[in-house]
């Protein structure tokens, strides 16, 4: 039997069934060289192989990886003397490769049972330090030795291109002189598609949350991680924020309903109201086609409103979005195929909130 044990990045995060697996094992093979110690009493009867490579300047990338290969074909060959072997990885950068290999290294033979236990991934970890970044995500290895600088770049630019959430781990190169070449590929890439999308950086215990084009060098080394947001990524209380599902129930006034009852007649104003005692209302302001919001309360602060706080009341007071002139032409083209009589506001508040999704990510930059 052959369990690989994934620790993830904090191997105070082990979960109970990978615990098990280690203690009721005879073999354990010390994969990534992680600090066990604080396993000592559970695992020191046991024989405890470590995964230590030659780091010289002489040795090259298949000395490297023929010694790792190596351990595992050992762990393979004692498991078919009945001895239950257990790999212990972290996530980082091994979040793949190792299951990989073992699978493959494994498939020579025909009796070989494996089992694989999860760990806390990089992800999951950088993602609650920093907040609630994560929505829809793709997770690159920035350095993987064999993918070509084109499919890495492919990658990179669909994912943006797309609306992902990217999830950046293995930042630099562990063979070769250029550690830094991906990773400039990485910032050439964002910084010509938006370099004003916020990006969680990850060392270890400790994060910072900036613009991209704002990262400074000496924040990467080879066991960051980074999550870059996209346009619906925020900062709330201090937390790096993807806009998701809060939904709050609709409330309306009297004077909301009464111009939708107007706007369905057509007789709500388009651009600037220069009739309106108000104007101006709000620091950007190009239009006034929705003096009332279609979409109260989004509860999504990404465009700039907040919670009044102790009120459980939703403000937009600094919300400009909805009165600049391209996101109005995006939302009317949505909503006459939705609102069709005032009390669709209520009724249909989710399809107005995927309507609102769809504008903010045709028109913020």
């Amino acid at each position: 039997m052959i369990n690989l044990v994934y620790i993830g990045s904090d191997i105070g995060d082990i979960t109970v069934n990978a615990f098990n697996a280690i203690t009721e094992s005879d073999i354990i093979l010390n994969y990534d060289d992680i600090d066990l110690s604080i396993l000592d009493e559970y695992i020191k009867d046991k024989e405890i192989i470590s995964n230590v490579v030659d780091d010289s300047e002489d040795a090259d990338i298949y000395s490297k990886l023929e010694e790792s290969y190596s351990k595992i074909e050992y762990c393979v060959y004692k498991s078919r003397e009945d001895k239950t072997v257990t790999i212990v990885s972290s996530n980082n950068p091994n979040i793949y490769t190792v299951a990989n290999v073992l699978i493959q290294i494994s498939s020579k033979h025909n009796d070989i049972e494996l089992k694989i236990y999860p760990g806390v991934s990089p992800v999951d970890y950088s993602a609650s330090l920093l907040g609630a970044p994560l929505n829809d995500y793709a997770a690159i290895d920035l350095n993987n030795i064999i993918v070509s600088e084109e499919e890495l770049e492919g990658k990179i630019k669909s994912a943006l291109e797309n609306d992902f959430v990217l999830f950046i781990h293995n930042l630099k190169g562990i063979y070769g002189e250029e550690e830094n070449h991906n990773f400039n590929i990485l910032k050439q890439i964002v910084n010509d598609f938006n370099n004003e999308l916020l990006v969680g950086i990850v060392n270890g215990d400790s994060h910072e949350i900036c613009k991209f084009k704002d990262i400074k060098d000496e924040s990467i080394n080879e066991k960051t991680t980074l999550i870059i947001g996209n346009r619906l990524t925020h900062i709330l209380d201090d937390f790096m924020v993807t806009s998701s599902d809060y939904i709050v129930k609709p409330k309306f006034i009297e004077q909301n309903m009464d111009f939708f009852e107007r706007y369905l007649k057509g007789e709500t104003p388009r651009g600037l109201d220069m009739e309106c005692e108000y104007l101006p209302c709000h620091k950007e302001l190009e239009a006034c086609d929705f003096c009332y919001c279609p979409f109260y309360p989004c509860a999504d602060g990404v465009t700039g409103g907040e919670w009044i706080k102790e009120k459980n009341v939703w403000s937009c007071q600094y919300c400009d979005w909805i009165h600049l002139e391209e996101p109005c032409l995006a939302i009317r083209e949505g909503l006459d195929g939705i609102l069709e009589e005032t009390e669709d506001l209520k009724t249909k508040h989710i399809e107005l909130l995927k309507l609102r999704r769809q504008s903010l990510l045709k028109t913020l930059k």
